[in-house]
Parts: structure tokens; sequence; C-alpha cells
């Protein structure tokens, strides 16, 4: 008997784990596919002040989006050409250089602690600067892992391409499928919040894309002339990261100031008040 029960326990516990792993699958899925969405939504958002500009100049919708994708892809490819390479390789240099960094900065603070007669980690000789490497590159290995699922690229990326193309040459179309969800004496109204919405939107967008563009330059430029190494793509990540409030600039300083210490703990000290700065 005790046995019976006991097994539909177990039995009743492994099916629970199985409906919590289902569960968080799919709230994985949906939760992607909404950040997918909005991502597009966004981007159509800036799209669409080029294309209703070329639109005013009795282009068409469609031939002002041929226009508009000729010239991204056009800058994109400048951009890939020149910048790419040295992006790369110092993106290799920065991911290589992280945990060393961590490492050196263990060592700093056992060497500090131990100067005013503390002692870290047990007097084991690397054991605490071993275990940070290793949590480093295992950390890094996992962002890298993000973006391991090729089928999860290619949906991304054609989420990110067709539904902005789409809404930004067939506005009528997508805005009038949204607007059959209200009645029919209230649509006026809806496409006039719509347009409301989208103007402010896009004001705030391009505000935050030229905050992005100086802070990305501003840290670049600091950077390189503080030698820290790889001074181009932290500066890249910077302004990337300037696009989440508050929370994308503290994270953006992370790299910058922990390869600034294999420099010297000096050149940290500059990164941490240019980034505060």
């Amino acid at each position: 008997m005790n046995v019976t029960l006991t097994n539909r326990g177990l039995l009743r516990a492994v099916l629970v784990a199985f409906a919590l792993l289902l569960a968080y699958r799919f709230l994985a899925v949906v939760t992607t596919t909404f950040l997918l969405l909005a991502a597009a939504l966004l981007l159509a958002v800036i799209l669409s002040a080029p294309v209703e500009a070329l639109h005013r100049r009795k282009l068409s919708r469609s031939a002002a989006t041929g226009i508009l994708v000729l010239v991204v892809l056009a800058v994109l490819g400048l951009a890939a050409y020149f910048l790419l390479p040295t992006l790369a390789r110092q993106a290799s240099q920065v991911v290589s250089g992280l945990p060393g960094a961590l490492t050196q900065l263990v060592e700093q603070a056992r060497a500090l602690a131990q100067s005013y007669g503390f002692q870290m980690g047990g007097g084991g000789g690397g054991s605490i600067s071993q275990a940070v490497s290793s949590i480093g590159r295992r950390l890094l290995g996992g962002l890298v892992g993000v973006f391991s699922s090729l089928s999860s690229v290619l949906f991304g990326l054609l989420v990110l391409v067709l539904v902005p193309l789409y809404l930004v040459s067939q506005p009528k179309a997508a805005v009038g499928w949204f607007a059959r969800f209200f009645p029919p004496a209230r649509r006026g109204e809806v496409w006039g919040v719509l347009s409301d919405v989208r103007g402010g939107l896009l004001r705030w967008l391009l505000g935050r894309l030229v905050s992005m563009a100086i802070i990305g330059a501003l840290a670049t430029i600091a950077l390189y002339l503080l030698g820290v190494p790889g001074a181009l793509f932290l500066g890249v990540l910077t302004g990337l990261l300037e696009f989440v409030p508050l929370v994308g600039p503290t994270i953006a300083a992370i790299p910058p100031l922990l390869i600034g210490f294999t420099v010297s703990p000096l050149t940290a000290l500059w990164v941490l008040l240019t980034y505060v700065g």
C-alpha cells in the first residue's frame, strides 16, 4: 500500500514538473514573439518617417519603400565593409579578455584584503580566481548560446524585416484591420488616436536614436583616449544599450570597467568617472 502511494506521489510530481516545463516553454515562446513584434512595430514607426516624406513628393508608398530599402542596404553594406572587421576583432578581444579581467580583479581584491589582515577563500591558491573565470566563461557562453538556434534567428529576421515593410507600404490596410475591432461610429476616432500615438512615438524614437548616437560616439572617443582595448566595440555596445533607460547604461559600463582594470586600476577609475559623467 505504501509502495503504491509512493509511486502515485512520484507520478504526480513528474506530471506537475512536466506541466511546469510546458508552461515555461509556452511563456518563453509567447514572450519572444511579443518582443519581436514590438521591435518590428518600433522599426516600422522609424521607417515610416522617410517613406511619408517621399510619399508627399508624389511617390507611391511601394516605390518609397523600395528606395528606402536600397538606401538602408547601401548604408549597412558600407558600414559592414569599413567597420565589421574591426568590430569583430575587438568583440573577440573583449570576450576573451573579460574572464581574465575578472580573475585579475579578484586577485587584487584578495591582495587588498590580506594587506588589512583578512583572508579570502580560506587561503586556497587560485580557487576564487578560477571559479570567477569559469563563471565568466559560462555567462559569455550562455549569451552566445541564445543565438545558437539558426531557425530562431531566421524567424526573428523575417519578422523584423517583413512586418515593418508591410506596415510601412500598406499602413491603411493594417490600421483598417485594427479599426474593425471597434464600432463603426468610433473608427474615425481610432484612426486619429493611432495617428497621434505614431507621431509621439516617432518623436520619442528619434530622440532616443540621437541620444544613442551621441553617447556611443562620446564613449568610443573617451575609451580610445584612455587606452582601453576594444574601444570601438565597447562604444557601439554602450550606444545600443543606451536605448534601455537606467538599466542599459549601467550594464554598458561593466565591460569597459573590467577591461580598463586590465590596463591599470587608475584607468578603471577614469572609465568609471567617464560613464558616470
